[in-house]
């Protein structure tokens, strides 16, 4: 049987004179929405979260965010920090897509869930919650979530996938009294899930 030419390609191997033959290959897209290497730029929710900073303690980057909750006067559930973004277009990501976070917390005795919200501002965000059974105390937790199972609560208007300006990263506690220090986030992309071309 005679030799039959071939031209190899990016996009796949064609036999000289025949159809492409496609190679296959496992594709994934990722956008960073946060680093939390640095302080500048976040604040606390209320006054219910305290000492917020960085530490040295991270999983990626040079640093990770880290914060307080305590019995403030503002009587809530939360402690986290918040802050805006330059206008960044996720519209790309949809339901079965994911996102990565790493979250360091000491104890999980009273806290009921962490949360991530994405949105235009503090009225309009989507919410995005972890449960306390998926954290481990001392531990820290790397975490991929599927963007549509863990949604649970939608804001004001919600999230404008193609122009989110606003982050928050927070703890959910059972009561509004519950105290808990060095609370770790680290890092935040969102990625498409693994596709095969």
């Amino acid at each position: 049987m005679a030799n039959i030419p071939t031209l190899i390609t990016t996009s796949g191997i064609r036999p000289v004179g025949h159809g492409w033959i496609p190679h296959v290959a496992l594709v994934q897209d990722r956008e960073w929405v946060g680093e939390f290497n640095a302080i500048a730029g976040w604040t606390v929710l209320g006054n219910d979260t305290l000492n917020h900073g960085v530490q040295d303690g991270h999983i990626l980057g040079t640093h990770a965010l880290v914060f307080d909750k305590v019995d403030g006067a503002a009587n809530t559930i939360f402690a986290g920090l918040q802050c805006t973004l330059t206008s960044m277009d996720l519209s790309r990501f949809v339901a079965h897509d994911e996102f990565e976070t790493a979250i360091f917390v000491s104890s999980v005795a009273t806290i009921t869930y962490a949360f991530i919200r994405l949105g235009t501002d503090v009225s309009n965000y989507n919410e995005w919650r972890i449960p306390d059974t998926e954290l481990t105390a001392g531990v820290w937790a790397i975490l991929t979530k599927n963007l549509a199972a863990c949604q649970t609560t939608v804001v004001g208007t919600g999230w404008n996938s193609a122009a989110v300006t606003y982050l928050s990263i927070g703890v959910a506690f059972d009561a509004e009294t519950d105290a808990l220090a060095d609370m770790a986030f680290d890092h935040l992309f969102l990625g498409t899930a693994q596709r095969t071309i």
